[in-house]
Order: C-alpha cells, then sequence, then structure tokens
C-alpha cells in the first residue's frame, strides 16, 4: 500500500526514450561537472544506448558506495554496457527527475 502523498517510481517506464524529453537533464561529456553528491535524491540516475536508444535506471546509491561520492559520473561512461543491444561505445548518462502524484 502506497501512501498518498508518496512518489510511484514503479508506475509506467519513464526511462522510455518517448518519455525522455523536456523532463530530465543529460550528462553529455562537453558539459560534465557532476558527482553522485551533487545528483539531488529526488533524481533517478539512468543510462541511455547510443545505438538502440534503450534506457533504464542504475542503482546510484550502489554505485556511490563501490567508486566513491565525489567521482564524477562522466568517468564512469566507458564501463556502461546496453543490455538489450550491447553496445559499449557513446552511451551516457541520464538524469531524471522522479515524479509526483
Amino acid at each position: 500500500m502506497r501512501h498518498r502523498r508518496g512518489i510511484d517510481i514503479t508506475a509506467g517506464n519513464p526511462m522510455d526514450p518517448a518519455t525522455l524529453t523536456g523532463v530530465n537533464v543529460y550528462v553529455n561529456s562537453r558539459q560534465h561537472s557532476v558527482a553522485f553528491q551533487d545528483i539531488p535524491e529526488w533524481y533517478e540516475l539512468g543510462a541511455r544506448c547510443f545505438r538502440c536508444k534503450h534506457a533504464g535506471y542504475l542503482d546510484r546509491w550502489e554505485l556511490a558506495r563501490r567508486y566513491g561520492r565525489a567521482r564524477m559520473i562522466i568517468t564512469l561512461e566507458p564501463k556502461l554496457r546496453c543490455t538489450r543491444c550491447g553496445n559499449r561505445e557513446a552511451n551516457d548518462f541520464v538524469l531524471a527527475k522522479v515524479g509526483r502524484d
């Protein structure tokens, strides 16, 4: 049971490429100064494939524990691999604001 003012992050797929416009901030390789500690708590960290445009959420808290809270997320882009097509080139991170009721 969900609280009436709670956040429902399971409804739909907000990381669907068709719905990514206007609600997120792309962190591209030319403008990167965001670390895990700089991302507000109301944002979800995701990754998007350059080739097939598949997008999915990542566990930002686990990544921060593993690589350090002060690490720039752009430095982890070479480690991204698409789970759909296996692409490892030119994938990027996406920050999406968690929806509210």
